[in-house]
Parts: C-alpha cells; sequence; structure tokens
C-alpha cells in the first residue's frame, strides 16, 4: 500500500515536472471553459491591430516559478516574462536591447536570425554567446559583399579598402570584433551594458551594408 502511494506520489511529480517543461519550452496551452481565473490572457503589442483575434495564454499552477520567452504564433514577436504563484510578475513588450525589429528588409534573413539569437543569448545572460553572435552576423554580411573569407581583421580591411563600408563602421566592426573574441577565446567577463552595445552597433553595421 506505501509503496503504491509514493508510485503515485512520484507520477505526479513527473507529470508536475513535464508540465512545466513544456511551458518552459514554448509550448503555448489554449484558453479552455472554465480556466479564466487561471489563465493569463495575452495579446501581441506588434500584431493585434491586424489581428485582433491573435492571442496566446501561459499557465502556471501550484508553487511554480518560472522565466522565459513568449513568442507570438503569428507575427513571431518576442517577449520575455516572469510568473509566480500563478501570477504575472512582469511582462515587457520586447526583449532587453532588442534591436533586431530596427533591421533593413533587405538584410538576409539568417543575418537577421543571427541578430535575434544574439538578443535571446543576451536576456538569458549568456553574454559571451551574444557578442559572439553579433560578431557571426557582422562577418557573414562581409562575406555576402563580395569578401572572401579569411581572418576578421582581414575581411575588413579587404572592404574598407574596396570602400565597402565607411570608416566609421570599420570602427564599429572593429569593436565587435574585440567583443566577439572575448566571447569566443578569452577568460574574460563581460558587462551587460556593453553587450547591449555590441547588438546596437552591429544593427547599424548590417544596416549600413544592406540598405
Amino acid at each position: 500500500m506505501v509503496l503504491k502511494e509514493e508510485l503515485v506520489a512520484k507520477l505526479k511529480e513527473v507529470t508536475r515536472l513535464e508540465r512545466i517543461k513544456k511551458i518552459i519550452s514554448g509550448i503555448i496551452a489554449l484558453k479552455k471553459k472554465g480556466e479564466q481565473k487561471e489563465m493569463t490572457e495575452i495579446s501581441c503589442p506588434i500584431c493585434r491591430e491586424k489581428y485582433s483575434h491573435a492571442e496566446f495564454t501561459v499557465r502556471c499552477t501550484g508553487e511554480s516559478k518560472m522565466w522565459g520567452i513568449i513568442q507570438c504564433t503569428r507575427c513571431l514577436h518576442e517577449m520575455p516574462f516572469n510568473m509566480y504563484h500563478d501570477r504575472m510578475q512582469s511582462l515587457d513588450i520586447a526583449l532587453p536591447g532588442a534591436q533586431s525589429d530596427r533591421l533593413n528588409p533587405s538584410v538576409p534573413t539568417d543575418l537577421v536570425d543571427d541578430v535575434q539569437e544574439a538578443e535571446r543569448a543576451n536576456y538569458s545572460q549568456c553574454y559571451k554567446a551574444s557578442v559572439t553572435m553579433c560578431r557571426r552576423a557582422v562577418q557573414l554580411g562581409i562575406m555576402d559583399k563580395g569578401i572572401p573569407d579569411a581572418p576578421f581583421q582581414r575581411m575588413l580591411d579587404d572592404a574598407l579598402g574596396q570602400e565597402l563600408i565607411s570608416q566609421d563602421i570599420y570602427n564599429l566592426a572593429t569593436s565587435i570584433k574585440g567583443y566577439g573574441d572575448i566571447g569566443a577565446h578569452r577568460r574574460e567577463e563581460l558587462d551587460p551594458e556593453d553587450v547591449r552595445m555590441v547588438i546596437h552597433a552591429a544593427v547599424r553595421m548590417l544596416n549600413d551594408m544592406f540598405k
């Protein structure tokens, strides 16, 4: 009898943990009848004017505390949130330091994806990963402009020599390279403010290259 009770308790715990894991990994629960008081309903700040019915919900029950990113299923806009004891503690309209929405439409989609990944890494406090992704986006952008793959500094020098980038953008790219080197190769800590600056610089440089 005791073993049976222990088994039931373990199964309940596994079910609870799986449920939390599903929420954290981005599975959005649809609102069901009778659950209005238990669920928080959110309208996407980006596409709600165009899609007034584009709503989604999250659910957090029990002694749970979670944080993560909510992604609109229509426009894919991302918003960070914190929940505790079934209550929304905070919900921001965009990721901290988010700049990818300002990228020109002509910027290649894979480079946009890299910048967005840098923003998600920044939000998750993975600062070295964030600056490394910014460096990657800039280096691939230079390659898209016809500069052959080589050590990054040589690529920047070639791009400047061929007037593909201005001196100001060259200086920005050199800074991005420096922070990217820290992220990929050095045992140094990064200041969150510096990481946000690198994201901003990467967006500015990509916009300048893909006008």
